[in-house]
């Protein structure tokens, strides 16, 4: 396959005890708090990883003995240390592992073994691979991490700890892996399969897991090679979480580097008679390659897979192509074949489970459905976008920041008021003068209750709508560049109201359609 880019040079990667184990099965107690932190260099440091490491355990034991989980330490804290000030761009405290019991979002580092992943972001963008027929892209191939990918997984959002439960996944089989389990006693295939209604970020989900979640636990970013057959340009997010498979050795790395492989689905297809089976032979040859590599981890994912593993009964029945028979049965072959591996993983998603063949879900060995957000996850996904228009200069600074996300709900069962205050929402567009006096405590509980209204007006909306909202509400309710939060949250409440209708409208007018249909078909 030829390259439209040059090639780059894969990142090294930090090693780091992820709370699971080393390649000798050694684990840790059963009851070791580890607390992973993620330190990403600049791109200009030349520090070394050991060095970095013990730089940032000094720096929060000293500064930081007690932390916040999934926050960052803020830049100008870092400014008061030379070391960290010249090398490091990003210290962010990420979850904690290691214990059966319930952990608080306030952890003491006195009680926790620290898990430092350290990381540099490649800035370079994905390196397309044309196939052999008509000049099509048949793979896309990013060197991981990338910046590109960044904040992808923090941008995701969900109630049941999704992303933590395949990271589980993922070390479990590499696990397995390393201990080298017979798969023929125990059955591990290595394949996940995401599902659930358009929109909800699934094809974001796995993405994210690859530069900063999966070779380090918490960090894909250190490590990893992923190869990914997609067919929307959304699952190259993907690549944010492979970091965390970085699993450590005995004082070496898990794995040396990363690489995501975006592969089009699309382009397998094949306007030969019998040639599309051999193209999807010939894609996973390339992986098999890329797997002859020790030092390389590599994720194969496959976005919308129902267009790889269409249902054979509808091919038989006359429905769909024979051809596309030879092409499912050439993926499950290869699919077998790659389950003697111990360094691939396959990721798919699918939003039309019911096309898939039943015997593609039997090799899935979880099949994760990924609903539609709830109330609390609407509002932080809301909220999110608030504090990055305020970052960017589009709202008006407010004195305090809104409540969390995870406080919310507190709030709200103590608050009795279910429509918008308008003595408290009346803020003034324009910031307070200097010496007049500040708004009542009240307003910033207000503004996010009045959000949390707003999140339970958009039932049903998926994620990719509901960062959509923001965008819609000054396009069509906010009439100069920068306004208020209070405002801009009026605006948001528009712009659900107006999506709503507009909703309703295409659900009338197909309805009416349908009637329509119905009733030609009656007369004829």
């Amino acid at each position: 396959m030829a390259l439209s880019h040059g090639p780059q040079k894969p990142i090294p990667v930090s090693n780091s005890y992820l709370g699971k184990v080393s390649s000798t099965c050694n684990m840790l107690s059963a009851d070791a708090l580890v607390l992973h932190v993620e330190a990403c260099l600049l791109p200009t440091s030349t520090a070394r990883y050991d060095s970095t490491r013990k730089h940032v355990e000094t720096f929060l034991r000293e500064f930081h003995p007690t932390v916040v989980l999934h926050t960052c330490i803020q830049p100008d804290e870092l400014a008061d240390v030379p070391f960290l000030k010249e090398h490091l761009e990003s210290i962010k405290i990420c979850e904690v592992r290691g214990s059966g019991n319930a952990v608080s979002d306030v952890q003491a580092l006195s009680e926790a073994i620290l898990s430092i992943h350290v990381f540099q972001l490649n800035a370079g963008e994905g390196v397309d691979h044309v196939g052999e027929e008509e000049d099509v892209v048949a793979s896309n191939h990013w060197v991981l991490p990338a910046r590109g990918l960044q904040g992808v997984w923090e941008s995701l959002i969900y109630d049941d700890d999704i992303q933590l439960q395949l990271l589980d996944y993922v070390y479990t089989s590499m696990l397995f892996g390393d201990c080298e389990v017979d798969t023929n006693i125990i059955s591990v295939n290595r394949v996940a399969l995401l599902h659930g209604p358009p929109g909800m970020m699934t094809r974001y989900l796995l993405p994210v897991w690859d530069t900063t979640k999966s070779m380090n636990y918490r960090n894909w970013k250190d490590v990893t090679n992923v190869v990914v057959p997609i067919a929307s340009r959304d699952w190259s997010d993907f690549a944010l979480l492979f970091p965390k498979l970085a699993l450590p050795s005995t004082g070496t790395d898990r794995y040396s580097f990363g690489k995501l492989v975006e592969i089009n689905s699309h382009s397998l297809f094949s306007k030969f008679f019998s040639e599309s089976g051999k193209l999807v032979m010939r894609m996973f040859q390339q992986i098999h390659q890329l797997l002859d590599d020790p030092d390389a981890f590599i994720v194969v994912l496959i976005d919308e897979v129902e267009s790889l593993s269409a249902a054979r009964k509808a091919a038989l029945s006359g429905m769909e192509p024979s051809d596309a028979i030879r092409v499912v049965n050439a993926l499950l072959t290869q699919l077998d074949q790659l389950r003697r591996r111990k360094n691939v993983l396959v990721m798919t998603t699918s939003n039309i489970t019911e096309a898939i063949d039943i015997a593609f879900i039997d090799r899935a060995d979880i099949k994760q459905y990924i609903g539609p957000p709830s109330q609390r996850a609407r509002y932080a996904i809301l909220s999110s976008c608030l504090a990055e228009l305020v970052a960017k200069g589009l709202i008006i600074q407010p004195q305090s920041p809104m409540i969390d996300f995870r406080e919310i709900q507190i709030w709200a069962s103590g608050w009795r008021k279910t429509t918008f205050a308008a003595s408290a929402m009346q803020e003034s567009s324009e910031p307070a003068a200097p010496g007049t006096e500040s708004p009542p405590p009240r307003t910033r509980q207000e503004e996010s209750l009045a959000l949390w209204k707003v999140a339970g007006d958009c039932e049903g909306f998926s994620g990719r709508l509901l960062r959509r909202l923001p965008f819609l509400a000054h396009a069509f309710y906010i009439d100069v560049s920068v306004t208020s939060l209070a405002a801009y949250i009026r605006a948001l409440d528009c712009a659900v109201q107006g999506e709503v209708a507009s909703r309703n409208k295409l659900l009338v007018r197909a309805e009416d359609e349908s009637m329509s249909k119905k009733t030609v078909t009656v007369a004829q």
